[in-house]
């Protein structure tokens, strides 16, 4: 008998530390990449914040969506030189109705191959995949990191691309700027749930800063989105 129950204690003490070895920094990176694959609704907060010599706008977006039917909410946001203006989109299949402020609601058809969010899940993947290379790898707390600070033109090029924040002039050169990024990649599922990148450029003509923030949250957790029948009837 104490033979048998030394046998259960040595396979307890195996499978407890085969439970609490951390995944290693390829099987990490092979999982996330491959993350968007399964992804086919979350929840999504985005901002980009830039400043320089004429003044700071602050843009967010909060999403609600559904890859497949397309659908979604979306509310976004737009704050410069104090005044603020929102605008707030349902979307269903190809119908979207879309109000401004407190304008009324107008109903559109989506444009062929019209996107349906960006920057999408696949599109910050798309991001990871291009800057791996730069990125230093760590574990804390059952969150896996990948961060990188410096400056590289491929990652400038990396970020430039969905997230449209090229900055151009013959003046301007890599001397110039400097740049970081952290993505923050939850240890169960392998999937990314927070972004934050910043651009800076400083040199005689004046500074820029450029700060992006992107959290994914309730992945493939999300109710039927539908469109409120006050808006159909508004918007008719």
């Amino acid at each position: 008998m104490k033979k048998v129950f030394a046998l259960l204690a040595v396979s307890l003490l195996l499978f407890l530390i085969a439970c609490s070895q951390e995944a290693s920094e390829e099987e990490v990176v092979d999982n996330v990449l491959n993350s968007y694959r399964d992804v086919s609704q979350y929840a999504a907060e985005f901002s980009i914040n830039t400043s320089d010599l004429t003044g700071t706008v602050n843009y967010s977006i909060e999403v609600n969506l559904t890859e497949d039917p397309a659908a979604l909410h979306q509310i976004s946001t737009i704050e410069s030189d104090g005044e603020e203006t929102s605008t707030d989109t349902y979307r269903v299949d190809n119908e979207i109705y879309t109000r401004e402020a407190d304008g009324p609601w107008v109903k559109r058809e989506a444009e062929e191959d019209e996107a349906l969010f960006s920057p999408s899940y696949r599109d910050i993947v798309s991001v990871l995949e291009n800057v791996i290379d730069y990125a230093e790898f760590d574990s804390v707390g059952g969150t896996y990191t990948f961060s990188y600070n410096g400056f590289e033109r491929d990652i400038y090029e990396a970020f430039e691309g969905p997230f449209n924040i090229l900055v151009g002039g013959s003046d301007i050169s890599d001397e110039d700027m400097t740049l970081d990024f952290s993505f923050e990649v939850n240890s169960a599922d392998y999937y990314i749930e927070n972004l934050e990148y910043n651009l800076t450029v400083e040199n005689e003509t004046g500074n820029v800063d450029i700060n992006i923030q992107v959290n994914y949250n309730d992945i493939n957790n999300m109710d039927e989105i539908e469109i409120p029948d006050d808006v159909v009837e508004q918007a008719s």
